[in-house]
């Protein structure tokens, strides 16, 4: 009987040792940021004396949602400004049926970024835009993020308003099928857009994807279209580059 009891208490005691040393190691291996190398120093403006941050150097009452990937700091005509990109990585959602309360668990997955602002006749940073996006999969393959090395920080107009221009991917497939690819740019509180696919078999004598539509206003503003194409060009092929 004592060694009944003795095997029992042993048991539980292993089993709650290994949830707990489990625990353990989960909350060791948490981190606010993750630095992924998105900022593209080389073709940002040298000028504009952009800084990066750590986590700690994030002013507290920015308010922002998921895992910082990259944070920024600069000055320009309009104040000091602060770029915060963010992923949250694959959770769990419920899509529901329609007209229903029965729902399934399915993956998503989250991007973000954020300008903030203070100008000079201001105390504290201000949030001035967002950029939010998704991804639904269900697939085997995935990517929810900022292409490597693709954010930049510039002033191809010369007028002393930065643009913050966001390259970014949207990968979601079983198969061979190109990913979404969005560049998002920003100057002041006017957005501008290329919209379209990641290029496959970029090298082969037959590669595939890579187009792109513009936004309207685009269509008179050759000088942001222009450099718009230039950095799609440049990234618009995956080889390898997200898995």
């Amino acid at each position: 009987m004592k060694n009944y009891i003795l095997n029992i208490f042993l048991i539980a005691f292993s089993i709650g040792f290994g949830q707990s040393k489990n625990h353990s190691e989960k909350f060791r291996k948490l981190e606010p940021d993750v630095w992924l190398g998105i900022w593209d120093k080389q073709n940002s403006e040298s000028a504009l004396k952009i800084d990066t941050l750590f986590y700690d150097e994030i002013p507290k009452n920015l308010d922002f949602k998921g895992t910082v990937v990259e944070a920024l700091k600069w000055k320009d005509v309009l104040g000091e400004n602060i770029l915060i990109q963010t992923v949250t990585g694959h959770f769990n959602w419920k899509d529901y049926e329609e007209n229903s309360k029965s729902y399934m668990l399915q993956d998503k997955s989250e991007l973000y970024a954020y300008l903030f602002r203070k100008t000079n006749s201001e105390s504290e940073f201000v949030r001035v835009w967002k950029v939010y996006d998704f991804n639904k999969c269900y697939g085997v393959d995935w990517f929810t993020g900022f292409i490597p090395k693709a954010t930049t920080i510039t002033d191809v107009n010369n007028n002393g308003i930065s643009e913050i221009t966001l390259p970014y991917v949207l990968i979601c497939r079983g198969g061979v099928d190109p990913g979404e690819m969005k560049i998002i740019m920003y100057e002041e509180n006017t957005k501008y857009a290329l919209r379209g696919s990641t290029m496959l078999m970029c090298k082969s004598e037959n590669p595939y994807g890579g187009e792109y539509t513009s936004s309207e206003n685009l269509k008179n503003n050759t000088i942001f279209l222009d450099f718009l194409v230039k950095r799609w060009n440049i990234h618009k092929c995956e080889n390898g580059k997200y898995y």
